[in-house]
């Protein structure tokens, strides 16, 4: 199969529902893979300029519980479905299961290999509905494991030995207990228990979720989302062939695409998109596939799009390239948005930012908005 990048910048631009968005926060984050909640505030962006009306993602975490806040892919924080957790329990369990602890891993953490397994195993005795704060969950695992000395490397900040426990769903985000982070139970703070689906079920439908947003992808793109080395991405791909196609782009073979989307995306018009959209930081539009960043974003522009200690700016995409970075900034109920474009921007290109711009005034509840330019 044969495109060009512009029918699939086209085509996800909509898989993205950035040309219709969803009804709310939980569709979207059916559809993206997850909202990245790195950063609370980029979460409630993403989520709003995909969805039909400002998402009430406190309502949906910590009332109705349908989402689930917990580390996934790459170890970074996302909210999921709550409803669809044994899927990507299931497959974050079996890339735990391929993971090695280095000296270098017990270095940086102050742990081994075997007192994370340990640590993993105690966090599913000890955690429940009750919301325990980081503190207090380090803890409990000291004294269940009769070892004083492993509070220190469980009071860090990064979490990073809690990510295991993650995984294997035993352990997600509570509501913050004045200003501290929680964690409870997943299986107890749902009222249900947690069945991981096993791997490679679970590994064939995080496969083909992640190409029916961000397709056509190649197996490192796939590697580089998930987090891991090219190898069990390749696997992926081989073992599930039966669902995938073989895209070439422009010349440039080596992508699939999940093989019921191949007419679709072969009837995109090739043409240019022409949507002009601000995004939020860390949108997964950005973020995944690198194969397409690298065709979106100017190579000598990369550095303010994807930043140091991997920060990923807001940008603003112009018929699906980024053309240039913004910020805002909300100052008595007024919001004033900063656009510094790559190059020169044609007046229509100007008059389309003015008006995405107003829909982040709605979401931020601004009462006014203004753009400047940098």
């Amino acid at each position: 199969m044969k495109v060009t990048w512009r029918q699939v910048v086209r085509w996800r631009m909509r898989r993205q529902l950035l040309v219709e968005p969803a009804d709310d926060a939980l569709a979207v984050a059916r559809r993206v893979c997850g909202l990245h909640a790195q950063v609370a505030s980029c979460t409630e962006l993403i989520a709003g300029i995909r969805s039909a009306a400002p998402p009430d993602l406190d309502t949906a975490l910590w009332r109705d519980r349908s989402l689930v806040r917990t580390w996934a892919m790459r170890g970074t924080l996302h909210l999921l479905p709550a409803d669809e957790l044994d899927v990507w329990v299931g497959a974050r369990t079996d890339y735990e299961s391929r993971r090695r602890f280095p000296p270098s891993y017990e270095r940086e953490h102050g742990v081994t290999g075997e007192q994370v397994h340990a640590i993993t195993d105690a966090i599913g005795e000890v955690l429940g509905a009750q919301p325990l704060t980081r503190a207090e969950l380090a803890a409990a695992i000291s004294e269940r494991l009769g070892d004083p000395a492993l509070t220190a490397p469980l009071s860090t900040g990064w979490g990073a030995v809690f990510k295991p426990a993650a995984s294997r769903g035993l352990l997600c985000s509570g509501p913050a207990a004045d200003g501290a982070v929680t964690f409870v139970s997943p299986a107890a703070w749902l009222g249900r228990p947690v069945r991981p689906v096993d791997a490679p079920a679970a590994n064939r439908e995080v496969l083909l979720r992640f190409l029916a947003a961000n397709g056509p992808a190649t197996a490192a793109d796939v590697a580089r989302w998930w987090g891991e080395q090219p190898g069990p991405a390749r696997r992926w791909i081989r073992e599930h062939g039966d669902a995938l196609t073989a895209v070439e782009i422009d010349g440039e073979a080596g992508f699939v695409v999940r093989a019921e989307d191949a007419d679709e995306l072969a009837a995109v018009p090739d043409a240019p998109a022409g949507d002009v959209v601000l995004l939020p930081g860390f949108d997964p539009w950005v973020i995944a596939p690198r194969s397409h960043r690298e065709h979106a974003v100017p190579p000598d522009r990369m550095p303010e799009v994807s930043r140091t200690a991997g920060w990923i700016s807001p940008v603003l995409v112009v018929g699906g390239a980024v053309a240039g970075v913004w910020e805002h900034e909300r100052r008595e109920g007024e919001l004033s948005i900063t656009v510094r474009p790559f190059g020169e921007l044609p007046a229509a290109v100007r008059d389309g930012v003015q008006e995405h711009a107003a829909r982040y005034a709605t979401l931020l509840g601004a009462a006014g908005i203004s753009v400047g330019w940098g």
